[in-house]
Parts: structure tokens; C-alpha cells; sequence
């Protein structure tokens, strides 16, 4: 015999000393009082225990999984009120105080129950009395809960200490004996069934009965609280709905119970067989928008008929733009919810805040839902959305101003958004619908753009000072005395020039050893000077400036005269009046004949520029000049 069963027989039969009542009496003048409640918070109920190795006892549970009553402080548990464990070999029973159901109709039990006990081995059942508790039938079966699992009843078959259905299990994941976890309530739930069969009874009584093996008991054992018997409730046939799309509703009785049966009549013949349903909450798609009488037929387990007609309005919805989005970005746009039938409703945008009237203004891009609710209506959930147009944008275009005059060039060029467009300059006054300018110097610019709606954008951009203007008068070059040369600005033209000597004119002929300076200007007033040196000075080699190859041996070819032997790197080009080459040679003892394509042409004058090396001198020269070809 172990210590916790001496300690619950002990317990026991302190109990009994304490509280004489608690022995099985004849049952007269039993409870006939309904509905009836046993809460078990002030007192223990009158409800009393017995049987083998007992350990119910009633109290606050302190323990690791039942650690509350069902509702208040104080419950009937098996175990004690500490311990997670229950007697070895235990087969005791907690029962109820006499009734006299002759009042009583259809009568109904009711209770909550929380079960943590080795699964399949240990476990508990309910048990009732048309004696006065001489003889017990057990309430029910397994066969309820495979029926209706949300009755709670029993939910195990055939439990091995019990002999019969009941309720075991547990919420552990493993267990010390195989095969005993699992399928524990988790906490309190609520069970009840109707007992047709004890109406009228004079003498009945209910037992809660508990078993349990010798190994494998440590658990929390099962707790009872919250007993009500009275009379079962007639059958409703109340029903709610609400609609998925515009014309498809859900609809689902407001009590579903166990065995009862359902017919629905949706009022809308035009959908042929569908017009009807047995399931117990159908979905049923409307021919159209309109109102409807929805009927629903619900016959009890019992027997019981409760039937419910109601208007249910169903609507055609769509949330339609009244204001798209004006700028990329913007918070302008309105969405409009438009019913039929048209009606008086409540209207819900997903917005935040919620807005509640017919069009929902002030939208960002994005999708919005719209629930539309009525007294009658099947409430439905549409969606709308507000598209993001393309944002303004611009490409920019520019040249710098020349020489600190306001002369730049800008020119925009926007896209996206509605035209026209207008501009805001940062030189200039106000808004503009001129994206050229011609009239800029030099700085930062900011352009502001809008579009018809005034959507912004703004162009940056800079206008730089270019001061650049080139000029050259070539290379430094070499005469010799007699010779001559025309200094002329290039690239050019220019708008002035102006050279060392005060003359304007746009070439200079030079003749004497000096440096030769021009400055020049264009139309935008920018200014540059260039210079060249020019030395007379033969150095043993000369060109002429003019021959006349008529055949008389006497100076019929053009070409360097003097030492030639000191010449190296030699080159010679002859030009003609359009700027072709009618000569050339590498050759110092090449001289030209005057012929232009194999041709004798008439008198001319041409241009001609020679580049060599002399021993004497270091660096390359050039010489350059004149000749008269005469014939």
C-alpha cells in the first residue's frame, strides 16, 4: 500500500467525519429546482465521493497543467490539490446530490471538464442514476465525439481501467509508459448532451467516475466544475450572411448543433436546383442584384423545427475613379462606390483614417477595399485602385556664354504629365512657356517646370564662361633677302584684327627680320593675340621668286639655290591659287619645271613652303614665300 493512497483514504475519512451527508442517502426531496448550478466556489455542492483508493477532493488546483477552476477559484479534482499524480489502482466516482426531473421536459446536462491522464489506460466517464443510485448506466458513447467532436464528450473507446468510453489523455509529447501521450483537453472545455430519457424521473443522480492502473499516474488526474442540468433549449433557426463578391453569399446558422438538420431556400428560382441546400452554412451565387426572402429550415437531433424568412439585399458594387491621380506621387485621387440597387448603406474604405462616405477622396496610388454593409445587405468587399502616372521629366541641353557676355544657350525638354508646360527661369521674370533661351550668362540655373496640373520638376544645370578663341600665324620661318610672305590669321575669319603696327587688315606681308603680333576679335567680343618670328637670312640657300621656263636654259626651273649638299630633311610644296599641291619633292636637286598636271599653264602666282636642315644650324627650318611664274 503506498504513502498517497493511505494519505487519500485518510483524507477521506476525515472528510466523511467532517461532513456525514457526504454518504450515499436514499434519495427524497431531491433538487427539482431548474435551471440548476453547481459553481462549487462557496461550497462543495453537496456532491460527494467514494469508491476504491479515492483522492477527489475539492478545492483551489495548484498544479503544473491544472492550475485553475473553469471559472472562479474552486473545482472537484482527482489527485489532490498539489500532487501530479493520482492513486495507483484508483477507481473512485464523484456523485451528484438527488434530482426529481418530473418538471422536467427535455432535460440537459451541462458542465466543464479538463482531463490529463495517461492516454488510453487511465481516464474518466459520467454516469447516471434512475434509482436513486442503486444501479448505473454510463451516459453515452465514444461514438458522440466521432459524431460531433465539438461536443467534447467522450473521446476515447473502451478505456483499459474504466471498461468503458470516456475521457483520457494528456498534453505531454512523451510519456514514461508507451503509448500514453497525447490527446489531453489542454484546458478547460465545456461538454453536455441532452437525456430525454430521465424526463420525468423522481430519483436521479449523476456520478463522475475515475480509474486508473498501478504505474504511469503521474499526471494531473480530472477536474469537474460548472455542473448546470435544466431544461434543453428550443431549436433556432437564426442565421447571419455576407457576401464574398457582389452576387455570392455565405451564409451559416447562429447556433450549429450536433445532429441537427438544415434546408435552405435562397428565394431565387432562376437558379434552378441550387435554389436549395442541406449544408449546414452553403454559399449560394444570386441570378442578380435585388432583394431576396432567404429561408432556413432547422430540424433539432430531438426533433425540434424552428424556420427563419429574411430579406437579404444583394448588390452589384464597383469602386470607380472619379479623380485619377494628378501628379506622380500625389494624394488627389477619389474613388466613388456605386450600388445596385441603389440604397442608403454604410460605406468602409481601407483607408487611413477609415472614410465612411460614398467617394473616398484624398487617395494615394494603390489598391483600396471598400466594405458596404445595410440593415438587409449582404455585405460585400470590392476593390479599387488609383494608377501612379509617369512623373515630369525633362532633358537639359546647353552651351556656355562666350567672353562674360549674356549670350548662352539653354534649351528643355519635358516629357511625363499633361502638357503644356510652363517654365520658371532663374534670369528673367515669372513663368514662361519658353523652354529656349538664348540670353544667359554664365552662372547656376534652376528651371522649374509644370504641367497643366502643376506637377513640379526642376532642370539644374550650369552655363560656363568660354573665353576660348583660337589663333595662330604658324610656325617661325626663314627668308632670304628679296623674299616675301603673308602672315594670315587662322583658323579664322575673325570679326577684327589688329597687328603690331596699328593696320586692320586680315593678311600681312612681311619681307624684314622681326616678330609680328595680330590680335583678333570675333562677333561675341572675345579677343586673342598670336605672334611669329621671321628671319631674313638665307644661309648658303635661297629661292627665287619668280622663273619663266621657256626652254632657254636660263632659269627655267623653281627650286633651293647655294649649297644644297648641306641640306637634310628636305621637303618642298608648291601650291596653286585653290590651295592644291601642284609640286612636290624630298629631292634638293628636284626642281620644278612649272608644268601642273603634266600640263604647261599660264602666268600665275603660287605659294610655296620648303622645310629642311642645314649643317650649320640646329632645328628644322621653314621657308616660305611667293613665286611668279612667268610665261
Amino acid at each position: 500500500m503506498t504513502f498517497r493512497f493511505l494519505l487519500a483514504l485518510l483524507t477521506l475519512i476525515c472528510l466523511q467525519t467532517l461532513n456525514p451527508h457526504r454518504a450515499v442517502a436514499q434519495c427524497t426531496g431531491g433538487i427539482n429546482t431548474f435551471p440548476y448550478l453547481a459553481d462549487f466556489e462557496l461550497t462543495d455542492e453537496n456532491w460527494v465521493t467514494g469508491g476504491v483508493a479515492s483522492d477527489w477532493i475539492w478545492g483551489i488546483p495548484h498544479k503544473p497543467v491544472i492550475n485553475s477552476a473553469g471559472s472562479g477559484q474552486r473545482c472537484w479534482i482527482t489527485g489532490g490539490l498539489q500532487y501530479t499524480v493520482y492513486n495507483d489502482n484508483e477507481n473512485s466516482w464523484l456523485m451528484s446530490p438527488c434530482f426529481d426531473f418530473t418538471g422536467l421536459v427535455n432535460p440537459y446536462i451541462r458542465f466543464q471538464l479538463f482531463w490529463e491522464t495517461e492516454r488510453k489506460y487511465d481516464g474518466a466517464s459520467l454516469q447516471y442514476s434512475i434509482d436513486g443510485g442503486s444501479s448505473w448506466t454510463t451516459l453515452g458513447s465514444n461514438a458522440d465525439y466521432l459524431a460531433c467532436p465539438g461536443s467534447n464528450w467522450f473521446n476515447t473507446g473502451n478505456i483499459t481501467t474504466l471498461g468503458s468510453d470516456g475521457w483520457s489523455g494528456n498534453a505531454q509529447s512523451t510519456s514514461p509508459c508507451p503509448g500514453g501521450a497525447g490527446s489531453g483537453s489542454g484546458g478547460w472545455v465545456t461538454a453536455g448532451r441532452a437525456v430525454p430519457q430521465l424526463a420525468g424521473r423522481n430519483a436521479v443522480r449523476f456520478r463522475f467516475r475515475f480509474a486508473a492502473g498501478s504505474r504511469c499516474n503521474e499526471y494531473d488526474g480530472f477536474a469537474i466544475d460548472n455542473v448546470w442540468i435544466g431544461e434543453l433549449q428550443p431549436a433556432s433557426a437564426d442565421f447571419s450572411f455576407n457576401c464574398s463578391t457582389s452576387r455570392t453569399g455565405s451564409f451559416a446558422p447562429i447556433n450549429i448543433g450536433c445532429g441537427d438538420t438544415y434546408l435552405w431556400d435562397f428565394g431565387d428560382p432562376g437558379t434552378g436546383s441550387a435554389n436549395a441546400s442541406t449544408l449546414t452554412s452553403p454559399t449560394h451565387t444570386f441570378s442578380h442584384s435585388g432583394d431576396f426572402l432567404v429561408t432556413l429550415r432547422v430540424t433539432t437531433g430531438g426533433g425540434a423545427i424552428a424556420t427563419t424568412t429574411k430579406t437579404v439585399r444583394v448588390l452589384d458594387v464597383s469602386a470607380n475613379v472619379v479623380q485619377p491621380i494628378r501628379c506622380n506621387g500625389g494624394g488627389t485621387g477619389s474613388l466613388e462606390a456605386v450600388a445596385t440597387p441603389a440604397g442608403s448603406y454604410v460605406y468602409n474604405w481601407s483607408t487611413t483614417p477609415t472614410q465612411t462616405t460614398q467617394i473616398a477622396s484624398g487617395l494615394a496610388p494603390g489598391a483600396y477595399t471598400l466594405e458596404i454593409r445595410g440593415g438587409n445587405v449582404c455585405a460585400v468587399r470590392v476593390s479599387g485602385a488609383l494608377s501612379d502616372p509617369p512623373p515630369v521629366t525633362h532633358t537639359a541641353t546647353h552651351s556656355d556664354a562666350r567672353c562674360g557676355a549674356a549670350n548662352g544657350n539653354a534649351e528643355i525638354t519635358p516629357a511625363g504629365g499633361v502638357g503644356p508646360y510652363s517654365f520658371t527661369w532663374t534670369v528673367g521674370s515669372g513663368s514662361t512657356p519658353n523652354n529656349i533661351r538664348g540670353d544667359l550668362p554664365a552662372g547656376d540655373y534652376a528651371v522649374a517646370i509644370a504641367d497643366a496640373y502643376g506637377c513640379p520638376d526642376t532642370a539644374r544645370f550650369q552655363i560656363g564662361n568660354n573665353t576660348d578663341l583660337p589663333v595662330t600665324l604658324g610656325n617661325d620661318t626663314v627668308l632670304c633677302k628679296g623674299e616675301t610672305v603673308m602672315l594670315q590669321p587662322r583658323p579664322g575669319p575673325y570679326a577684327s584684327y589688329q597687328w603690331q603696327d596699328g593696320s586692320a587688315a586680315s593678311a600681312y606681308r612681311v619681307s624684314q627680320t622681326g616678330t609680328y603680333v595680330v590680335q583678333v576679335s570675333d562677333a561675341d567680343g572675345c579677343r586673342n593675340t598670336a605672334s611669329v618670328n621671321v628671319t631674313v637670312d638665307c644661309s648658303d640657300v635661297s629661292f627665287p621668286n619668280a622663273f619663266s621656263p621657256d626652254g632657254n636654259g636660263r632659269n627655267d626651273r623653281f627650286g633651293p639655290l647655294g649649297n644644297l649638299g648641306a641640306l637634310s630633311s628636305y621637303t618642298l610644296r608648291i601650291y596653286g591659287r585653290w590651295g592644291q599641291v601642284v609640286f612636290e619633292t624630298n629631292n634638293p636637286f628636284q626642281q620644278w619645271d612649272g608644268r601642273v598636271a603634266g600640263n604647261n599653264g599660264g602666268s600665275q602666282v603660287y605659294v610655296w613652303v620648303a622645310q629642311y636642315r642645314l649643317v650649320r644650324h640646329d632645328g628644322m627650318q621653314t621657308r616660305k614665300g611667293t613665286l611668279l611664274l612667268i610665261r
